[in-house]
């Protein structure tokens, strides 16, 4: 879940890691942006813009209170969205290795890491027709951390950039069923993740 997330959402990867449930708001679908947890440490998002709400769409924020209800349906406000061994935030680089590139590497991508799905997201927003200030609003690039929740100025475009990217992923989705139910091998997956990023996924991501 963490990784499909991810996918919605564009956040950097400590940000991932210290999402809690108290940042979620149903009733407004909206993902509250204010702690980033990085080698066993809490702190504030990377800079004040990083101070920031994500809207979703409704189909996603039922998959993310579907995860919820499945798997921690008793969880506190302060809780980990994503947790790992003894109530710690989850552990991103064993997820990785573990789950997401033996599958990556059935599929024939090399070289992925976490840091790359921020830069798909920009990249499915851009393709969609997102405008700028959209994109840099949902990544944390500008905003402030006032009136975050009760501010709704912007709110519809965040929206239809969230809708942007269910469209495409599900496009990519279907492409690939029809692929393997044609008995295919795909060796380049519909949408790749590996072209516009470098970055070693040991490293701290830079933005």
């Amino acid at each position: 879940m963490a990784w499909r997330f991810n996918l919605w959402a564009g956040n950097r990867c400590g940000e991932i890691r210290g999402l809690r449930w108290r940042n979620v708001f149903w009733d407004s679908a909206t993902i509250l942006v204010t702690e980033s947890v990085w080698e066993g440490n809490s702190t504030p998002p990377k800079t004040k813009k990083g101070y920031r709400k994500v809207v979703l769409t409704p189909k996603q924020m039922a998959e993310l209170k579907k995860y919820r209800d499945e798997n921690y349906p008793d969880a506190a406000p302060d809780a980990w969205v994503f947790p790992g061994k003894r109530n710690r935030p989850l552990d991103m680089g064993w997820l990785m290795s573990e789950h997401i590139k033996p599958i990556a590497g059935e599929l024939g991508i090399r070289g992925i890491h976490w840091h790359a799905l921020r830069h798909l997201n920009n990249a499915l927003m851009m393709n969609e027709g997102v405008d700028v200030a959209t994109r840099m609003d949902r990544l944390g690039h500008v905003t402030d951390r006032v009136n975050l929740i009760y501010g709704h100025v912007g709110d519809q475009a965040q929206v239809a950039a969230s809708e942007a990217i269910e469209r495409k992923l599900e496009a990519a989705r279907e492409e690939l069923k029809k692929k393997q139910q044609a008995g295919c091998q795909t060796q380049s997956p519909p949408l790749s993740v590996t072209q516009t990023v470098t970055q070693n996924e040991g490293a701290k991501p830079s933005d």
